[in-house]
């Protein structure tokens, strides 16, 4: 019901740009769209699929090799198409403790750590050019506070201290029965992952320059769209802008941030894109979800439990 509920959503935010947004201006700026410019754009999809591969391998502790840990990647961009705010990813954990017989404790923790280096990298970039580019709008700047908040949590949670495991014990302690036990378990389960995941400074340090490296990619992508739609946005700009769009898309009423991405996308180019362009680019930002979403359904068996 809830996925119904973010389909229909979707529609309807959709449905409301595009009924204001002249179609022929639409149908205009696809049509002439670069072809160069936007195969580079969709064909990025295969380098970062596969440098989040690797590092999923490396988070794991390989316990999976190359192809499957793509594969992974691979289906859980499927899942992402349904379930909210991304959620898809954490199912990975069912796979590494069903199918290779990992601690679903430290399965989660992987997975969950994943995500948080994802998070953080994606923050590093969009606060750095919302600074450059908000230096003189108030707005800008509050956004960027907001983000630094928000990034400065999560480098406390993967560092190496032992504020997060305490704040969940404590939460644990809290929470009743079986979700308190669970809280305490999983803070246990966390310090030892982060212990791992610093315990090789080096390995460390490689992990988070390839997060960063991934994001790169990703925020790229929107620059390569957008100047396939004959757009002169700076790089910069497009790094804070798509940095903006990216986490109005995670907000969770929406099917895979379809709809509250695209307004977000329309609004923050602006100055560079048409309305109609925007839209364009908008449907472009959904095909990087999609094509690996497509890509990842011959996968989705490994979700289903091996018979005994």
């Amino acid at each position: 019901m809830r996925r119904l509920v973010g389909l229909v959503v979707s529609l309807f935010i959709l449905w409301l740009i595009w009924r204001h947004i002249d179609t022929h201006a639409i149908l205009a700026a696809t049509r002439a769209s670069d072809p160069w410019w936007l195969t580079a754009g969709l064909s990025m999809v295969v380098p970062l699929t596969l440098a989040t591969a690797w590092r999923f391998q490396i988070l794991s502790r390989h316990a999976l090799g190359l192809g499957g840990a793509t594969r992974l990647i691979l289906s859980s961009s499927t899942l992402n198409l349904f379930l909210p705010s991304k959620m898809g990813d954490i199912a990975k954990a069912y796979v590494l403790t069903g199918r290779h017989g990992q601690d679903p404790r430290r399965a989660l923790s992987v997975v969950v750590l994943e995500k948080m280096l994802d998070m953080a990298a994606l923050l590093v970039w969009g606060l750095g050019a919302l600074l450059w580019v908000g230096s003189s709008d108030p707005w800008l700047l509050l956004g960027a506070a907001a983000v630094a908040g928000l990034l400065g949590l999560l480098v406390l949670l993967i560092a190496p201290l032992p504020l997060a495991p305490r704040l969940m014990a404590l939460i644990g302690g809290v929470l009743p029965g079986k979700i308190g036990i669970a809280a305490r378990d999983f803070s246990t389960e966390w310090a030892g992952v982060t212990a791992w995941f610093w315990s090789v400074p080096r390995r460390g340090a490689g992990i988070v320059l390839l997060s960063l490296a991934i994001w790169a990619g990703h925020l790229a992508q929107f620059w390569l769209f957008a100047h396939a739609l004959r757009s002169s946005v700076p790089f910069v700009d497009n790094m804070a802008f798509a940095t903006l769009s990216i986490l109005v898309g995670l907000a969770p009423f929406t099917m895979a941030g379809i709809g509250t991405r695209d307004a977000a996308i329309i609004f923050f180019y602006r100055a560079w894109l048409a309305p109609g362009q925007g839209a364009v680019l908008g449907v472009l930002a959904t095909m990087r979800y999609l094509s690996p979403a497509v890509a990842g359904l011959p996968f989705l068996r490994d979700y289903v439990p091996k018979r005994p």
